[in-house]
């Protein structure tokens, strides 16, 4: 896929992204700070809220929400959406009306104090490649996210597809969901495939618009292949509309 990149956009790029980069490196340390703070945790949670409020800004994204109304903040969901964009991580940050942690693989644990910040956070591990060996491991912490009131957001594409057709969805968030028998929440981001992709990294101005369906309460009643199909073609048919 191309993203075509005029020069005023590239000039906004080459100022803004050392700008962005040295308030992420700052945030990191902040964050690290805030473990060796009574009342820390809620330090970092802010910070966390800001990041994601930060990049949409930055970037230029008009980010407009609809269905806002269909969540219960008082509960925890497992969030799903569709994974068009490096864009969607500060998007769903910055408009959903819960405090969402992303299942993040983890190679990215690995990094120096970046994976320290995870783990202060809060962000939910997985390793793709041994998951069925550490399932205990992520069920313990998946538990912990829930038990701070925090719900979990996962892409089921496994990557960005960086277009706006879907790429087949992974049975996890399906797995997840019946095991600790939380709703689903489909959320489908549209156009942010054509602001930014993978590899890429041009602060484009656009529009992003993110559709919240309503929550699939009873996932027991589904086989997980049943509620994996069924994730698919409520995102699909809303993303094609």
């Amino acid at each position: 896929m191309s993203l075509k990149i005029d020069t005023k956009t590239r000039i906004r790029t080459l100022y803004l992204f050392p700008t962005f980069l040295f308030i992420f490196i700052l945030s990191i340390l902040t964050i690290l700070f805030t473990a060796l703070i009574p009342g820390g945790k809620k330090v970092a949670k802010k910070i966390y809220h800001y990041f994601g409020w930060l990049g949409v800004k930055m970037v230029g994204v008009n980010l407009t929400t609809s269905g806002i109304e269909k969540i219960n903040t008082n509960r925890s969901y497992i969030v799903v959406g569709n994974h068009p964009s490096t864009l969607d991580v500060f998007t769903h940050i910055h408009s959903l009306p819960v405090s969402i942690r992303f299942l993040t693989k983890t190679e990215l644990f690995r990094i120096p104090f970046f994976g320290r910040v995870l783990k202060i956070l809060g962000l939910p591990r997985i390793d793709r490649k041994n998951a069925q060996l550490n399932l205990p491991q992520i069920n313990k912490s998946i538990s912990n996210v829930i038990a701070d009131g925090n719900s979990i957001m996962i892409f089921p594409e496994g990557t960005r597809s960086n277009q706006k057709e879907l790429l087949p969805f992974k049975k996890g968030a399906a797995n997840i969901s019946q095991n600790f028998n939380l709703p689903i929440l489909p959320v489908v981001s549209h156009n942010s495939h054509n602001l930014m992709i993978k590899g890429k990294v041009w602060f484009k101005k656009g529009d992003v618009h993110l559709d919240i369906l309503d929550p699939i309460e009873n996932v027991s009643d589904y086989t997980t292949d049943e509620l994996t199909d069924l994730i698919y073609n409520r995102i699909n048919k809303v993303l094609n509309s």
